[in-house]
């Protein structure tokens, strides 16, 4: 059938006659994507004088009729299932909580098995499959126009990836350092005996020396001597109400203050863990259980390997980074404050500084690797600096983010250090002996990372591959539970909230049935309020929330 549309465009009295000639072979339902094209050029001309053929007049309205109705209820199905959405959002926060509190059996038998559950997810999934093809075509332009980056991409991803009291009896020093590269036994692995003697100052001080005595000085002077060193302050108390209770007047206190004349503990079993944890540690050091010294017939460890860890140790890795970041992103603020084109040289001199501390960052994480003989992502220590690396790549490759990034992997890097994280180069669990760990946990952590940056810089294409990450991520840890654990999927919590945290980020990515986020204003504040999902699935779920998932938290 052949389709003839002519219209006059009137302008300063003279006339323009255009004859678009349009070939069809049917006329079915199938072909309403041809029809919505010409409805749209129509609409286009209709400030000028436009005249249908009267072949088309008819059929181009019932088109239109048909592609309003087509769209009002595709539109009405997508809001019911961004409204499901919500539902179930909710509701898996909520089952976290009472699996938490009266078990996971509960849980799976009143939530996530219920028939109103699986109905929920069903309602969600079956209004949710208009927007399928939409995105399908998306999602190829996309990886059409990123195919020279997908290798690098997959390559990254998938990378097998002296106010000393007097008395107090103190182990000369240069005996201490003779020590310090004796290897002995601590977690379970072979290590030189700094490694203890750092993971015990620090525990009970804070600091990697005390009182201008070295960690092995400490330690060794302790085994001593240990009556002497019982009165000495050096436990840090954090509580001021613990401190006014032991009446103390400085941040340290002795072992001996902790209990009475008759060596009964002063404070009820749970009311001060961190510092039950310490007492602990030195109770340990005192019979001889904190570490042992190597026996005959052990294999002892390469010296390379311990030369390694020694110099691992001795290098603070986090301050020098953190401090460099942060100071970088305030010159580079600075910079921009002037409004004027950087300078070629200063320009090349931030990026080097970006790729060193990239380089920096990624040989101390090598450094552990090489040490404790896995892959570093196997707590919460190393995953914050797997993020840190993240954000620095970032900073190397998109310019425009540079600020974002380096703030990111700043405050990161700061966290793993300052908060309560025991930084412990420990044997890798069984569990955690996985060749999908490297993929899964790279993946998920490059996709918090992103979400971080959305909360200084929010883009749209950022925040979809954020999405894209997030998503695979689950797939792969999904991959890694049926190895592990038998089943894909547990409902656990860690698991759970993953997927919460996809569910919430997917709204602002459907502006145009979302009109709220079409302001920017609304969608930063979306964001910034979203990102507490982020922080409940890392930090909470392991602290907060008990599952399989507990052991990303030691």
């Amino acid at each position: 059938m052949n389709i003839l549309l002519s219209f006059h465009a009137h302008r300063r009295n003279s006339a323009t006659k255009v004859i678009i000639y349009f070939y069809k072979q049917k006329t079915s339902f199938r072909n309403i994507y041809f029809e919505k094209n010409f409805i749209t050029l129509y609409l286009l001309l209709t400030p000028f004088s436009v005249t249908l053929h009267p072949n088309i007049a008819h059929k181009s309205k019932t088109a239109l009729s048909l592609m309003t109705k087509f769209k009002n209820i595709e539109r009405i199905l997508q809001r019911i299932s961004f409204a499901v959405y919500a539902i179930l959002i909710i509701t898996m926060a909520i089952a976290t909580f009472v699996d938490n509190s009266m078990g996971v059996a509960v849980a799976k038998k009143n939530i996530y098995h219920s028939w109103w559950f699986l109905s929920l997810w069903f309602v969600a999934i079956a209004t949710s499959l208009s927007c399928l093809p939409k995105h399908f075509r998306w999602l190829l332009h996309l990886f059409h126009k990123l195919k020279r980056k997908l290798f690098f991409i997959c390559f990254f991803l998938f990378l097998p990836t002296s106010i000393m009291a007097t008395g107090v009896h103190i182990v000369e020093r240069a005996q201490a350092d003779s020590l310090r590269s004796v290897q002995v036994i601590y977690n379970n692995r072979l290590c030189p005996l700094n490694t203890p003697a750092r993971d015990f100052i620090v525990k009970l001080s804070g600091d990697y020396s005390f009182q201008g005595l070295t960690a092995e000085q400490v330690m060794l002077s302790w085994i001593s001597d240990p009556k002497t060193w019982n009165s000495t302050p050096i436990i840090q108390v954090k509580q001021d109400n613990l401190k006014a209770h032991l009446g103390i007047d400085g941040t340290h206190a002795c072992f001996s203050d902790f209990f009475d004349k008759n060596g009964i503990y002063l404070f009820s079993p749970g009311q001060y863990p961190d510092i039950e944890e310490k007492l602990t540690l030195i109770l340990l050091l005192t019979r001889g259980s904190f570490f042992e010294w190597l026996p005959e017939g052990v294999q002892p460890l390469p010296c390379c390997k311990v030369k390694a860890e020694l110099f691992y140790n001795d290098i603070p890795w986090n301050p020098l980074l953190f401090s460099s970041c942060f100071a970088l992103a305030f010159i580079i603020f600075c910079l921009h404050l002037k409004n004027k084109a950087t300078p070629k040289k200063i320009h090349y001199t931030i990026l080097i500084t970006k790729i060193s501390l990239t380089i920096l960052l990624s040989a101390s994480l090598a450094i552990r690797w090489y040490i404790s003989g896995h892959i570093p992502l196997s707590n919460t220590y190393e995953t914050l600096q797997v993020i840190a690396l993240t954000a620095l790549a970032i900073s190397c490759f998109m310019h425009s983010n540079t600020i974002a990034a380096l703030i990111v992997a700043g405050s990161t890097l700061l966290v793993a250090h300052i908060s309560a994280l025991d930084p412990q180069v420990t044997s890798l669990m069984p569990i955690l002996q996985s060749p999908w760990l490297s993929s899964h946990v790279t993946t998920i952590m490059i996709s918090y990372c992103l979400f971080a940056l959305l909360l200084v810089r929010p883009n749209r294409t950022m925040l979809i591959w954020a999405e894209i990450l997030l998503a695979t991520g689950i797939i792969l840890g999904a991959i890694w539970a049926k190895t592990a654990w038998g089943a894909y999927w547990h409902w656990d919590s860690k698991e759970t909230w993953a997927l919460i945290t996809l569910l919430i980020y997917m709204y602002p990515l459907h502006p145009g049935i979302l009109p709220w986020f079409r302001s920017e204003r609304n969608m930063k504040l979306y964001l910034r309020l979203a990102f507490l999902s982020v922080l409940m699935t890392y930090f909470g779920c392991n602290y907060l929330l008990t599952g399989m998932h507990s052991y990303a938290g030691n």
